[in-house]
């Protein structure tokens, strides 16, 4: 990324920020009328523009034929290092918008999409105590979630299981979770104690999507009791599961997480036990913030309260 501009600014030292802008707008919208239109000047000018950059950077960016422009390979190449260049303007502004409203500070937080309530009562809880801190928060898969942390577009990130060799994260483990059979009110063993692959033989099952880590967990457990599963249903989120098993689809096995009050579900203990590790992930080569550590005290408090 850094090689494409560090050569074009050696060379064209006279590129303007407008320049840019106009082949921003033209990208988005593909039309150079659309383009003029949202940097507020007349068409003739935003063609001018574009001409101007094409000129200074020594390369086609258009294939022109009678009234119609085509952005050429090497635009597209281009217009991802300017989409870089404006994501981090558009962190500045905020850094700035930030600090124009006397916040003391902001905090990038990545968490699991099965733990959106919780995440939300750790904020709502932080929020009263710091007030004037900016919150961003990012759900998402652990694997996009740790690389965003190693990036630095996330301050911290909350998953289960991370990968402990990485030597780009510090992991500080929160605590642990076990399976939960999450079964209808109405289905023939909801009022068991305990559930086992042989109890569940022949409930249709409904589950996450191929390549879930949780869902090998749980695939280990029938296989190693030697149970097919009957398999109904598939589908990307836990809360999606949950939400299908409050309206009689199924069954499921899912983290006690999902779990909101609601009278037609009960969760059951599975044994034999599958048990994961919530984790909270930072840039090792970063030190943590007060406001990252302020915030990781309540996630901790929170946790061991459940």
């Amino acid at each position: 990324m850094f090689t494409l501009w560090r050569d074009v600014i050696s060379t064209t030292k006279s590129i303007k920020v407008r320049q840019i802008e106009a082949f921003k707008y033209f990208m988005i919208t593909g039309s150079v009328t659309s383009a003029a239109e949202l940097l507020h000047v007349t068409q003739p000018a935003a063609s001018r523009l574009l001409h101007d950059l094409e000129y200074r950077l020594g390369f086609n960016l258009f294939n022109r034929t009678r009234n119609k422009m085509t952005p050429t390979p090497e635009a597209h190449i281009f217009y991802r290092e300017v989409q870089n260049l404006f994501i981090g303007l558009d962190a500045l502004t905020k850094v700035a918008e930030s600090i124009s409203r006397n916040n003391t500070g902001r905090l990038r937080i990545g968490f699991l999409h099965v733990i959106e309530d919780f995440i939300t009562d750790v904020v709502i809880e932080f929020l009263a105590l710091h007030p004037k801190v900016n919150i961003e928060l990012e759900p998402g898969g652990r694997t996009s979630l740790e690389e965003m942390v190693k990036s630095n577009k996330l301050d911290m990130a909350i998953i289960v299981d991370p990968m402990l060799d990485d030597p780009a994260l510090s992991i500080e483990t929160v605590g642990t979770h076990a399976a939960k059979v999450i079964m209808h009110i109405d289905n023939p063993q909801a009022n068991k104690e305990i559930l086992t692959a042989e109890d569940l033989e022949h409930d249709g099952f409904i589950v996450l999507g191929f390549g879930s880590p949780f869902r090998r967990k749980v695939e280990l457990a029938f296989d190693k009791a030697q149970i097919k599963r009957n398999i109904i249903l598939e589908a990307r989120t836990q809360r999606h599961l949950y939400n299908l098993v409050s309206r009689g689809v199924g069954t499921a096995i899912l983290d006690e997480f999902v779990h909101v009050n609601n009278k037609n579900i009960v969760l059951i203990p599975f044994e034999p036990k599958i048990t994961w590790e919530y984790s909270i992930i930072t840039l090792k080569a970063k030190q943590n913030s007060r406001l990252i550590d302020a915030f990781n005290e309540l996630v901790f408090k929170r946790f061991k309260s459940i």
